[in-house]
């Protein structure tokens, strides 16, 4: 059986460089086009420096959806699990155009990103578990968001497991060696966080350890992103010395400023639950492409992925003083770190590159479109 391989893509998150979604949607995108697919992307774009308030990316996500509503029919929409896609999801309901929805977080995420959503809690779980129930397949990051989505469908619904990845051939220990503008704002020994500066990142108690007396004093922390805690980090770099704050650092440019690290942090906290179905955040598969250490927090799947590799530690959740004495420990055993980076980089390229997240959403794709 033969089919077109015409594909809508919508992301209701903005396309900003320096956050994880701008990455993800460039990256399937990008593997798909190579493996012959005519792709059309819609999402909101911003002009601020910060993102708008929650009423002008509602009108961002409203006139997207508008153009996708218009634009020429594809085989196939391809949409982010997101409250605001409910419209487009029961458009291509009605229409008969299959749909299949990628799902990274659970619905609880909604409501700790904005609380005031909370006093309509069921109307918004309705709208988003009926796009799940609409769809003709279902991609999700993790095992356990997949469990999820199970459990709001039926036994018969297709949904498959595929976490993030890294583009290998971008993040890799030699782009410490690129020169640009960004790598003369580095200090010369630290640890790196990048991406999205989401509550549930962990970010506050990376903050608490860098005030902690256990922290080294040699080694200093760069910042790289944005979001809702970037006026925490932005208010320590000002009063810290060894704390620095890059801003977005453009997609192109990053892996130079990661792969100059002495070790990433991976510190997700499973703030309202939101850990229990797993978390796969692209930073960790980024910073293993660059073949550095993580020090990871003991949240399911992540924590896996650094204990079953070795490529690093795994630690408690919320504790800034061990934390610290984890930055030390790294630093103590440079022999040690050494085989993590290896390690790291060997198990990137091998288990999670973007060339092989695209080939698995392809066969999704495939699967809806043979029906």
């Amino acid at each position: 059986m033969t089919y077109e391989k015409k594909l809508t893509y919508v992301s209701p998150e903005p396309e900003r460089q320096g956050h994880a979604s701008y990455t993800h949607v460039h990256e399937i995108i990008d593997g798909l086009v190579e493996l012959g697919w005519d792709v059309d992307l819609f999402c909101p774009r911003y002009g601020e420096a910060k993102l708008p308030g929650a009423l002008s990316r509602l009108l961002g996500i409203s006139k997207t959806l508008l153009k996708v509503m218009t634009a020429p029919r594809p085989k196939v929409y391809y949409m982010r699990w997101h409250f605001a896609v409910f419209p487009l999801a029961l458009f291509a309901k009605i229409l008969g155009i299959p749909t299949v929805i990628e799902v990274n977080g659970p619905v609880d995420d909604l409501f700790i990103a904005w609380p005031i959503t909370r006093k309509f809690k069921s109307f918004f779980t309705w709208l988003m578990q009926s796009q799940l129930r609409w769809s003709d397949g279902v991609v999700a990051v993790t095992g356990g968001l997949a469990e999820t989505v199970r459990d709001i469908t039926d036994q018969d619904k297709l949904i498959v497991v595929i976490p993030n990845g890294a583009n290998t051939n971008q993040f890799t220990p030699q782009a410490a060696e690129a020169v640009n503008a960004t790598i003369h704002m580095l200090p010369e020994s630290f640890m790196i966080f990048f991406g999205t500066m989401a509550p549930w990142q962990g970010i506050g108690t990376v903050l608490a350890a860098l005030e902690d007396p256990a922290w080294p004093k040699s080694m200093h922390a760069v910042f790289a992103g944005d979001g809702a805690e970037r006026p925490a980090v932005e208010a320590l770099a000002q009063r810290l010395d060894h704390v620095h704050y890059l801003g977005r650092v453009p997609y192109d440019e990053l892996p130079s400023v990661v792969a100059r690290a002495q070790g990433s942090f991976v510190c997700s906290e499973n703030l309202e639950g939101r850990a229990s179905t797993g978390l796969a955040p692209l930073k960790l598969f980024e910073s293993m492409a660059c073949g550095l250490p993580i020090i990871s927090t003991n949240m399911p799947f992540q924590a896996d992925v650094v204990r079953d590799g070795g490529c690093g530690y795994v630690i408690e959740a919320g504790n800034a003083q061990v934390l610290a004495e984890t930055v030390v420990k790294l630093m103590n055993n440079p022999v040690e770190a050494g085989e993590m980076s290896k390690r790291s980089r060997a198990i990137a390229v091998k288990d999670h590159s973007w060339a092989a997240r695209a080939k698995d959403t392809q066969t999704v794709l495939q699967r809806v479109l043979k029906g």
